[in-house]
């Protein structure tokens, strides 16, 4: 079940869901009047043009992502007739609401892809609405691999309230990375570098808070519990932070994760921000720098979503023999 496919569906599920969730929270911010004059024009002129520049290829990557997550996982299971039997088995389980979670925000990401691209109208209060199911949907996509891997109760370091939380926080940051990798290699950087600007600093709180998350994950392991399972999930908790998984953890995820998005994003913050004409840095070399920042965290970002769903799934699952004598 949780071979390398099951770890790609994880990452791109998630990362999915998290630029679905960007789409819809940006969607909802459109104002009122602009938003009418788009959807009347089909997004295809003046302020609607632009809003479609940022959102649209978000839009079709992030619904790329999400049916590019079920290919894996059908592929994982070998016989995708067993999703069909389970999503109309009428028994409400985490894979059920994930299945149909995930069915469902897919469907709706793409009608709105249809709005923006102009192929189907839609009134201001109805694409506010769709908005607003698609950024529960892809919530709970976002979590319920999490809520899924905390409910398996065999493995101890995945029976973790925590591990729902940290996987939507990483989910969300990705979404973020979506968003700013793809503004950065188009004029959208420059036509909303307001905007992306605005996102680099959101996604420095979300970092912040994933990170905090995962210590309260790892602290979550009871070292000095004398049960096996206690003793299972800090044996496993040590393969990352010092075992054989320490250098992917710390190198790979922490330091390339987390650690150089946050500090590239807190530099971008400050010299990107708007100066009186003639001071700090040139225009041309805000703009420069603006765009590498946006490449760099965006990169550093996705590299560690995936690094954090490789890690809990192969330090949850190391045999014990192995990570015993690391303590």
């Amino acid at each position: 079940m949780f071979s390398e496919l099951a770890v790609g569906y994880l990452f791109l599920g998630g990362t999915g869901a998290g630029g679905c969730m960007v789409v819809a929270l940006l969607s909802l911010l459109i104002a009122r009047c602009d938003l009418a004059a788009a959807l009347q024009a089909q997004f295809r002129s003046g302020e609607g043009r632009l809003f479609r520049s940022l959102l649209s290829p978000l839009l079709v990557v992030s619904l790329g992502a999400l049916l590019l997550g079920v290919a894996c996982l059908l592929a994982d299971l070998g016989q995708p007739a067993r999703v069909l039997l389970l999503a109309f088995s009428g028994k409400v389980t985490h894979l059920t609401v994930g299945a149909w979670a995930l069915t469902l925000c897919s469907v709706a990401a793409a009608w709105l892809l249809l709005v923006w691209r102009g192929v189907v109208a839609a009134s201001p209060s109805l694409f506010r609405a769709a908005n607003g199911i698609l950024l529960a949907l892809a919530l709970v996509v976002a979590a319920y691999t999490g809520l899924l891997l905390s409910s398996l109760t065999a493995v101890p370091l995945w029976n973790n309230a925590v591990l729902p939380a940290l996987f939507v926080a990483s989910a969300l940051s990705c979404g973020f990375a979506l968003a700013a990798g793809l503004a950065s290699v188009s004029e959208v950087a420059r036509t909303f570098a307001t905007t992306l600007r605005r996102l680099q600093i959101a996604d420095m709180a979300v970092i912040a808070i994933e990170a905090l998350l995962l210590v309260a994950w790892l602290a979550w392991a009871p070292s000095t519990d004398a049960t096996p399972t206690g003793q299972a999930a800090a044996q496993s908790a040590a393969q990352l932070l010092h075992g054989s998984l320490a250098p992917l953890f710390w190198g790979g995820f922490a330091a390339v994760g987390l650690l150089l998005p946050f500090c590239v994003e807190a530099v971008a913050a400050v010299v990107s921000a708007p100066r009186p004409d003639g001071a700090g840095a040139s225009s041309l070399r805000r703009e420069t720098w603006s765009r590498v920042s946006l490449v760099t965290a965006a990169g550093s970002v996705l590299v560690g979503g995936f690094l954090l769903r490789y890690l809990v799934v192969t330090a949850a699952l190391q045999p014990v023999s192995v990570i015993a004598p690391l303590l």
